[in-house]
């Protein structure tokens, strides 16, 4: 079972950071995401403590197709974090919730040509140019831009095939392999306007391996020399990514950001042995800071069980609002939040109410008897849930509730029916 540090119990009733779970679900309706303020800045608090370096800079960038909102870009400007956004609705909140643009990084492989232009008049940090096209185009705007080319490190990540994102063939990046790299380049030494800030790269997601981190650095590394020994181009920042893992079940692993320190001793070392000019490292945690301070709260409706002796219980959610199982057989852990302090029962299948056969939260959850109205809390659910979520079937979104030790206020409001139908127009019979 995993339970964490604002997780607690009292008179057999989940609490999430001081509030009683049954007191929000009977204010706000479920299905219902809460957040946790307090364990979301915990978590940035200790990512910040283990990536620190008394010679280098250190920026944490908020990877926030995690989760981004207005509320959420509050609390990240408030912690003093970078944030990075990879579309023009992410940029558009960005600006719309006032964050220094000078902390905002820009990315994605086909940004549009609107785009682009939107985030060069809003004065975004950094444009973090992922292919050659995408090169051409913003030298031929002739305005002052920064950019960081996203380079392919040729890394296999141990991780879902789908969210690995350092392989030589995968969709992102320019590959170290291909004269891709040397193009770029030497556009970037013709083109003045255009001014290299680093160089970025990423090798997936829910990474636990520390390994991988610093076999990347070590390739990278020697890529900058490369570069600066062919062009005579000094790379002063590395973004190494993000993709660090948590863990959303008892088996799980999260990542040991202990290892970050090898990480920036090791390139510390490059930059005295080999003459490099490296001044400042990135990373780029969405999940690990955010994924364990959500929680999703459903009700139970109907249950049955099969000839074959399949325990089903049916929320009144699911894949519409944490679609990571049926994309990724992403793993979870579920609580009865009115029966916290009952023994185990027997082992249900958690299924959503989408007409759709994969539409099951949690495959084999081992749980005290429910009954119909009991309400089931699925853990860490704070990344890549809302932010995946949809309106298939219909279904309207459900809201983020912010809770702070004792307290709680909406974050996002709870869709409408008519909120369903506002962009519908009816077919004109004439």
């Amino acid at each position: 079972m995993t339970r964490h540090q604002y997780m607690t119990s009292h008179n057999n009733r989940l609490f999430i950071d001081q509030v009683d779970s049954l007191d929000l679900a009977k204010t706000y309706g479920t299905p219902l995401y809460v957040l946790s303020e307090r364990a979301l800045t915990d978590n940035y608090r200790q990512i910040q403590r283990a990536f620190s370096h008394a010679r280098l800079e250190t920026e944490i960038i908020y990877a926030s197709k995690a989760f981004s909102s207005l509320g959420i870009y509050d609390i990240m400007n408030h912690l003093g974090a970078s944030i990075d956004v990879v579309s023009g609705g992410e940029l558009y909140t960005a600006h719309m919730s006032q964050y220094p643009m000078d902390q905002v990084y820009f990315h994605g492989n086909n940004k549009s040509m609107d785009e682009i232009k939107m985030a060069l008049d809003y004065g975004v940090k950094c444009l973090v140019v992922d292919n050659l096209m995408e090169l051409y185009y913003l030298a031929s705007l002739d305005r002052p831009c920064e950019i960081m080319l996203r380079v392919n490190p040729g890394i296999e990540a141990s991780t879902h095939p789908h969210i690995q994102t350092g392989m030589t063939n995968n969709k992102f990046g320019i590959s170290f392999e291909s004269y891709d790299l040397k193009e770029a380049l030497t556009c970037i030494q013709d083109n003045p306007q255009v001014s290299l800030l680093g160089l970025h790269c990423h090798i997936g997601s829910q990474i636990s391996d520390g390994d991988s981190y610093l076999h990347m650095t070590r390739v990278i590394l020697d890529q900058v020399r490369l570069i600066k020994h062919l062009y005579d181009i000094d790379i002063k920042r590395l973004n190494l990514g993000g993709g660090f893992s948590i863990a959303y079940t008892a088996q799980g692993q999260a990542f040991d950001f202990t290892c970050l320190q090898e990480v920036l001793a090791i390139i510390d070392t490059y930059n005295h042995q080999h003459q490099l000019s490296i001044q400042g490292v990135m990373i780029e945690p969405g999940r690990s800071i955010i994924g364990h301070a959500g929680t999703t709260l459903y009700q139970v409706g109907f249950s049955k069980t099969t000839s074959l002796g399949r325990h089903y219980l049916f929320l009144d959610g699911g894949m519409t609002d944490n679609l990571r199982p049926a994309l990724y057989q992403a793993p979870y852990t579920a609580l009865v939040a009115n029966r916290m302090e009952e023994p185990t029962y027997q082992t249900y299948t958690l299924a959503g109410k989408c007409c759709e056969s994969g539409d099951i939260l949690i495959e084999a959850a081992d749980l005290p008897k429910v009954h119909q109205g009991d309400l089931v809390a699925i853990t860490c659910t704070g990344a890549y849930n809302y932010s995946m979520a949809s309106n298939y079937n219909r279904i309207p979104r459900p809201p983020v509730i912010l809770v702070t030790e004792g307290d709680h206020q909406v974050l996002i409001q709870r869709e409408s029916y008519d909120d369903l139908i506002r962009n519908d127009l009816r077919r004109y019979h004439g």
